[in-house]
């Protein structure tokens, strides 16, 4: 490997481009299958190649962040883009913007993904309220097991 001072920061663009993609595709699979689209067994092994990929995605942002600073620029995302407009090939750039839309699909997709394990959540937890009989309409059964219909309300007749 070469030094630190001879590497561009752009030089993983290409690699992160790759990653971000997969990130994306993962997240799809992840809302297909929040949403009843296949195997929800699935979900544990999605959820862990989503951590294993921004795990990665963390490693080659460091990477570039090194390199920026190495070059005199903050190391951050606007570092990388005073970068490009400074000393970026053209090649560089379009990759910085692409990359930069995968990210933005991959933000919105986790965001709908968190929408919906949040609206799954809460029908797990009415389905556990009526389990446990703790809804608002009361138990259905008796602690003797027979049916008990309480009624909160008026009777509908005299007799």
């Amino acid at each position: 490997m070469t030094s630190t001072t001879s590497q561009l920061p752009s030089q993983y663009l290409a690699e992160e481009k790759q990653v971000t993609s997969r990130l994306v595709a993962t997240l799809e699979q992840e809302q297909a299958l929040l949403s009843g689209n296949g195997d929800a067994d699935e979900i544990p092994g999605v959820i862990n190649e989503k951590a294993q990929i921004i795990a990665e995605m963390a490693r080659l942002a460091e990477q570039r962040y090194k390199l920026l600073s190495a070059a005199g620029f903050p190391a951050s995302e606007n570092g990388m883009q005073s970068w490009l407009e400074q000393h970026g090939a053209d090649a560089a750039k379009t990759q910085w913007n692409e990359l930069f839309e995968l990210a933005q699909s991959a933000r919105e997709l986790n965001r709908v993904n968190g929408t919906l394990v949040g609206r799954q959540m809460a029908i797990n937890q009415n389905a556990l309220k009526i389990l446990q009989g703790r809804s608002g309409g009361g138990s259905l059964y008796g602690p003797d097991g027979s049916a008990s219909v309480g009624s909160t309300g008026r009777p509908l007749g005299i007799g």
